[in-house]
């Protein structure tokens, strides 16, 4: 990685713009003499208004590593001049979720094990910022772009991608992963793309980088690996050293991980698309949401709720993971929330546990002292125990019928006990279930919520 100062003849340099811009504010501009009672002496003499000054411009500059060409790349026979990347692609896509047809190779499980398998690679003192699951390297659908040329779709197109935010010891950063499937030849060696090439011992081609650049005069360092194997995988590591865990990003020019980490990263055997599946992976975890207005909860604190649920007897339930493994319900403070699919004969249904703190305690009205459950209404129960503690049960029966011709209406019962604490602690429990399958009772989902110990 080259300073700007050090470029050599011949070099192709990078680009800088300017953009102008004036910030426009709507109020105008406020006369402060008018928020104070008028002294006397001034009460004869017309006020005098000003107008603001213009905003002065403020000017947006982009700057990237120079590009040195010709030039010699260890690891590659020739070396490619700079292209110009510049472009714009406009596309929209589909959705099919973790079972896309077009893409065989991937599923739930297959993303839970690639996910599983990049973390245990992880260095043993690189620590995963506490974060939901989909930022913490859990693989996302593939999404399938409607493009108009198999080229667009080539270059866009079968990617699943994971992130997280990596921290150790003072630095950290962004990490991201991609992989997809792949039947393109590996690329030429092009200037700029690269540092080295690597082909390692059995047959990967891996292209690894360091460079940087400069938004407004403050420099993000930028650390890469992209391996091509020989069953056509395509599997891409990025590090940067921007860490934005206490808000605008904050840069020590250390990226959390070293290159050689990132070689190693897309070296992971379970990441190939040809890679096996272990038996009894379970797809990925159920989406979860919890109160946003909760103060936050630390992972020390979720840690020590996790054992509590560990420790609630379900081993009458078919669950396709244990409880027990709480995360932030979103990318923002809030509470923390696990969900797990229970598969029990005749009671396939999701149950979700969300845990918020610092939660007002809620009253009781005449109409959830006088519950109706019927079809398509809001059944609520509230009582209150000896200790302060606020019991409330609900359930909603809901049809929903997708807009695809066709698609047939599903009716679903879902039912929540939320349990308040004077602490704060609020905890809902809640099961759904499309019918003619029952969400668990309320009884058991009460037992849940109530058990000692689950309390910020």
């Amino acid at each position: 990685m080259s300073d700007p100062g050090s470029g050599t003849s011949r070099a192709v340099t990078a680009w800088t713009y300017g953009l102008s811009f004036v910030a426009i504010t709507a109020c105008g501009v406020i006369v402060s003499g008018l928020l104070h009672d008028p002294e006397p002496e001034l009460t004869t003499t017309p006020p005098t208004t000003t107008t603001a000054a213009p905003a002065a411009a403020e000017e947006y500059t982009y700057v990237t590593e120079p590009v040195t060409y010709p030039t010699t790349i260890p690891g590659c026979e020739s070396v490619e001049p700079p292209g110009d990347d510049a472009g714009f692609l406009s596309f929209s896509g589909s959705d099919f979720g973790y079972d896309n047809p077009a893409y065989p190779w991937f599923s739930g499980p297959k993303a839970v094990a690639m996910t599983d398998a990049v973390v245990r690679a992880l260095p043993d003192d690189a620590d995963m910022v506490f974060a939901a699951p989909r930022q913490s390297l859990l693989f996302g659908p593939i999404h399938d772009p409607s493009v108009e040329n198999d080229a667009d779709r080539a270059r866009f197109g079968g990617f699943t991608t994971a992130y997280a935010t990596i921290r150790r010891d003072e630095d950290a950063g962004a990490l991201s992963l991609s992989v997809r499937a792949s039947t393109a030849p590996v690329p030429p060696c092009v200037a700029g793309r690269l540092d080295e090439r690597r082909v390692l011992d059995d047959g990967t081609v891996v292209d690894v980088d360091e460079t940087w650049s400069e938004t407004n005069r403050v420099r993000t360092v930028f650390r890469s690996a992209q391996a091509y194997a020989p069953d056509g995988s395509e599997i891409s590591a990025h590090t940067d050293d921007a860490d934005t865990t206490a808000g605008d990003p904050v840069h020590s020019g250390r990226p959390p991980l070293t290159v050689d980490e990132l070689v190693a990263l897309v070296s992971v055997p379970e990441l190939r698309v040809s890679a096996p599946v272990p038996p009894g992976t379970p797809t990925v975890p159920e989406s979860c949401s919890a109160p946003s207005d909760s103060e936050p909860i630390d992972e020390a604190t979720a840690a020590r709720l996790d054992k509590v649920l560990a420790g609630i007897p379900v081993t009458d339930l078919a669950v396709d993971r244990p409880l027990g493994a709480l995360r932030p319900a979103g990318s923002g403070d809030g509470g923390v929330c696990q969900a797990v699919h229970v598969t029990t004969p005749g009671s396939e249904s999701t149950l979700t546990v969300a845990v918020a703190a610092g939660q007002p305690r809620p009253s009781a009205t005449p109409d959830d002292e006088a519950p109706t459950p019927t079809t398509g209404s809001r059944f609520v129960e509230t009582r209150e125990l000896p200790d302060g503690t606020v019991i409330q049960r609900r359930e909603y029966i809901l049809t929903t019928q997708g807009l695809a011709a066709g698609s047939v209406p599903v009716t679903s019962t879902t039912r929540t006990v939320t349990v308040t604490r004077p602490s704060g602690t609020r905890v809902d429990v809640t099961s759904r279930a499309d019918i003619p399958d029952e969400p668990l009772t309320m009884e058991r989902l009460e037992q849940i919520a109530s058990t000692p110990g689950l309390e910020v």
